[in-house]
């Protein structure tokens, strides 16, 4: 069972028995709580939009890493080619494709 599809539907279902019921209560209760319930969410708001951890690499740290590489620690990732038999990516200085063995053009 696809548990993503099965929360999906769940949220849909709570959603279309929840929705009158709010826009009636704020049809009901006029503009004054239309205005609170607008400053109430552009604070929250605010307060993670401050309160957030911004890296300017667009890197979030989740794995550990701080470099902003892509996983090792040790510089820049090698030079990579295409492959002329097969089309992969290949790095430039090995000996050949990792899949298929062709030999790679110096």
């Amino acid at each position: 069972m696809r548990h993503d599809l099965v929360l999906a539907s769940l949220l849909a279902g709570m959603a279309v028995a929840v929705l009158p019921g709010v826009l009636a209560f704020y049809l009901a209760a006029g503009p004054l709580v239309w205005l609170a319930t607008g400053a109430a969410v552009a604070a929250v708001g605010m307060g993670v939009a401050y309160t957030a951890d911004e890296r300017e690499d667009g890197a979030d740290g989740a794995n550990g890493d701080t470099d902003g590489a892509d996983g090792d620690a040790d510089g820049p990732a090698p030079p990579t080619v295409n492959c002329p038999e097969c089309g992969a990516r290949a790095v430039a200085d090995g000996s050949g494709c990792e899949y298929c063995g062709a030999a790679l053009a110096e």
